[in-house]
């Protein structure tokens, strides 16, 4: 399978201190390949480096280190309207689904505000159906549009969440513990919901866990990262 996200060398350093500076290296060295279509996951326990890794990819830092490539451009080096183009095509999806809504707005401002974001549409009305196309996408009700953040589940929540990063049609999700903060029954079917997701839009996942039993079912590799190192790396079998 071709690859889509390659990760080369990268490391990532934390300098402490004025007079008596520390630095502590909290990725070191990754080099690791996203296959389009296909699910990564990267496992690890808290601390190891997982999440400093997912905000270099979204670009919310910077590699001290090695280089990120999408499509075979350093993500570091883009500008203007391809670095925006890049925001679009890789979408983060976070494990608490009311910290990724704000509070005071209603579910459909929300949604409509990142195409508005983006210039997706060519207005209200247009946007509004992909919005109703999307939430049909992820198995939700046309109603929850008027409800604010805190009157919805938790599995709600999270679908409305993987439905606002869908809408701006990416070619990559980053997961990042997107199921820990719910019920088991909740669990699995937001896992079933993102297995289908990937079979009927092609997408790419980089799914972050420190359940490696998770991954077992989710993943067709699986990378272990271990004090900000990858210390193994294979297909879900073997490892």
């Amino acid at each position: 399978m071709p690859e889509i996200l390659k990760l080369e060398g990268v490391c990532r350093d934390f300098t402490s201190g004025v007079f008596r500076t520390h630095t502590v290296r909290a990725v070191d060295h990754v080099t690791f390949s996203l296959e389009r279509g296909r699910t990564f996951g990267l496992v690890g326990n808290s601390g190891c480096g997982k999440t400093t890794l997912s905000r270099m990819i979204t670009r919310v830092l910077r590699p001290s280190a090695g280089r990120i490539l999408f499509e075979g451009e350093d993500i570091s080096a883009m500008t203007g309207a391809q670095g925006k183009t890049y925001h679009r095509q890789v979408q983060m999806v976070f494990q608490n689904p009311e910290a990724s809504l704000d509070p005071t707005m209603r579910v459909r401002d929300s949604l409509l505000e990142a195409l508005a974001i983006h210039q997706i549409g060519s207005g209200k009305e247009e946007r509004m159906e992909k919005v109703l196309s999307t939430l049909t996408q992820v198995g939700l009700p046309e109603y929850l549009l008027s409800r604010y953040p805190h009157q919805i589940s938790g599995g709600e929540g999270q679908r409305l969440v993987i439905c606002r990063a869908l809408l701006l049609e990416p070619e990559v999700l980053l997961l990042d513990e997107p199921t820990s903060m719910l019920d088991v029954s909740v669990q699995a079917s937001v896992m079933n919901l993102l297995k289908e997701l990937q079979q009927r839009l092609g997408l790419t996942y980089l799914y972050i866990t420190h359940d490696i039993e998770l991954l077992g079912w989710i993943s067709h590799t699986i990378g272990v990262m271990q004090k900000g190192r990858l210390v193994e790396m294979g297909p879900r079998e073997q490892v």
